[in-house]
């Protein structure tokens, strides 16, 4: 039996880890129309600036597209003229209010047909006729080409990879229960797989999503040095400090599982009694988890011999 008090906690948690880009690091030239890859003017390693032309595609759609365009103008200037000839008409007292009226919602829908057509163009960019000229949204180097002269190409279908390779971090899978124990600052040592030296570096975000089949979330880690050589998805190994407020802790002895996922304690009440508490606990380290929720300071908690008080109980932590 011991009773539980808050003690100063400090532990490493251990999580796969992976190199990525950060956020707004990469970017995608895609086609912005249905159509088939005329031509590459990039290739792989070639650093370029936002702006500059990456490809040009072949797009039925496009011609389409502009040749309403040139159609929703004409018909515009064609609902001008009708509208100036009604008001001089009207000046002169011989128009009548009904035609003028006609007159003036035709203006109104081909002004906004128009707008309309014009406005799906400009998404689809610089050209002519069937030509689209695709730019690179972001500066950064070419990582990938993904598609090849002649491919038919799906509207959205990625077509070049663009990204900075010192704009990396780590991206670290940690167990739900661990992710309490860590904080934004909180330091890091990462093993990478390509490097023969541990680097180091602090955490910068945790992640609010978790990935509900494995019961993880991710933890952002920014490198104290910007400058190694790496590459997205090369594999490490994390350990980032979870030193945080004060926590109970208990030997690992007093935990016992029930039905494979519920953590139990037991609390005694008094008069030799006891009961089971569902508690939610960190990472269990050399002997010693962390309780995150479910006892109070001062309580009272078995420490040995609990899988003999739960006879539904499968085994100890």
């Amino acid at each position: 039996m011991a009773t539980v008090t808050p003690q100063n906690f400090s532990a490493m948690v251990q999580a796969p880890s992976h190199v990525e880009f950060r956020t707004k690091a990469l970017s995608a030239v895609s086609a912005v129309v249905a159509g088939r890859l005329k031509k590459i003017n990039v290739q792989v390693g070639d650093r370029v600036k936002a702006g500059t032309p990456i490809a040009i595609l072949e797009s039925a759609d496009a011609a389409k597209m502009r040749a309403e365009v040139a159609e929703s103008k004409a018909e515009l200037q064609r609902a001008e003229d009708r509208m100036r000839r009604q008001d001089i008409m009207q000046k002169s007292g011989v128009g009548l209010a009904m035609e003028r009226a006609e007159a003036d919602v035709q203006l109104r829908e081909a002004r906004a047909d128009h707008q309309r057509s014009q406005q799906a163009l400009r998404m689809i960019g610089d050209g002519t006729d069937q030509a689209v000229i695709l730019r690179a949204s972001e500066d950064g180097v070419v990582l990938q080409i993904k598609s090849s002269v002649g491919s038919a190409l799906a509207a959205g279908e990625t077509i070049i990879e663009i990204g900075e390779p010192q704009s990396l971090w780590i991206v670290a899978d940690v167990f739900d229960n661990d992710l309490p124990l860590i904080e934004k600052g909180a330091k890091a040592t990462l093993q990478i797989s390509a490097l023969s030296e541990p680097v180091t570096g602090r955490v910068v975000a945790v992640s609010a999503a978790m990935q509900s089949d494995l019961r993880r979330g991710a933890v952002y880690i920014e490198f104290d040095n910007p400058n190694l050589v790496l590459k997205p998805g090369m594999f490490a190994k994390g350990l980032i400090e979870a030193a945080g407020p004060h926590r109970i802790l208990l030997p690992t002895t007093a935990v016992v599982i029930r039905d494979k996922k519920h953590t139990m304690v037991y609390v005694e009440t008094g008069d030799g009694r006891f009961e089971p508490r569902q508690v939610l606990i960190g990472q269990a380290r050399d002997g010693q988890v962390p309780v995150l929720d479910g006892l109070k300071d001062g309580e009272k908690v078995v420490v040995s011999g609990a899988l003999l008080l739960d006879s539904s109980a499968s085994m100890l932590l």
